[in-house]
């Protein structure tokens, strides 16, 4: 019956992914549009397409892992797969760090900053902290079983400030804001991996993160190219 449940969720997953992939790769290729390239700055403009691209590798990372493994019916090994979640992994965390760095710019407020980096600390220590002590014999212990609970906990410390400086995001940066609560799940899923593989009731609950971080990102992107079409077609972009 779990085992049952953990197919169904991965087929999601992957429906997901693919579904975040191909919006996001549509809303990178409209980004690049004439009428669109005036609404950005040259710093938010490469910003919003190495944040894009990283979500995007992601989830090639998620399908190319299951092609792999269909293909050659094993559990692949550190490869292509992680290729694609290492990549994005860095471009998602520098990208919401340009972002933050460029939110603190514009709008002052770096009261903030302290206790935003205090508790990020703290919380990245016991990320790291319950990675060693938890960890599944189950799950291969490399360094990449460290890694990606951590970059996923730097990426979600780095797009806090979405949330935070949430009422003065324009109509189009508005909806990144489903990246934030995608990355909540991302890291949720990482840190029930760590310590149950995909073996069990928890295992199967690791999934279910990873379908809504995948879905929360293709309906960001989604919400996206609904803003860009709006303003391509001289509509307004008022909320």
């Amino acid at each position: 019956m779990v085992l049952d449940l953990q197919t169904a969720l991965y087929f999601v997953t992957l429906v997901f992914a693919f579904l975040s992939a191909i919006l996001g790769i549509l809303a990178v290729n409209t980004l690049f549009k004439d009428k669109l390239r005036e609404l950005f700055s040259d710093g938010k403009f490469f910003i919003f397409f190495f944040l894009i691209v990283g979500y995007v590798l992601f989830a090639l990372g998620e399908l190319s892992w299951y092609l792999i493994y269909r293909v050659f019916e094993k559990v692949p090994e550190t490869g292509m797969p992680d290729f694609y979640w290492v990549t994005g992994a860095f471009f998602m965390l520098l990208s919401f760090v340009a972002l933050s760095y460029m939110l603190y710019k514009n709008y002052g407020q770096t009261q903030r900053l302290v206790p935003i980096l205090a508790g990020g600390s703290i919380f990245v220590v016991l990320v790291i902290a319950y990675v060693s002590i938890v960890g599944n014999e189950t799950v291969e212990s490399t360094f990449l079983t460290y890694f990606y609970p951590l970059m996923t906990s730097l990426i979600l410390i780095s797009s806090t400030h979405l949330f935070l400086f949430f009422k003065h995001l324009d109509s189009i940066e508005a909806n990144l804001i489903y990246l934030f609560f995608a990355n909540i799940a991302f890291l949720g899923g990482d840190l029930l991996y760590a310590y149950w593989g995909l073996s069990g009731f928890l295992g199967s609950l690791a999934n279910l993160f990873y379908v809504l971080a995948y879905a929360l990102s293709a309906f960001a992107f989604f919400a996206l190219l609904v803003k860009f079409y709006h303003h391509a077609s001289g509509k307004s972009l008022l909320r």
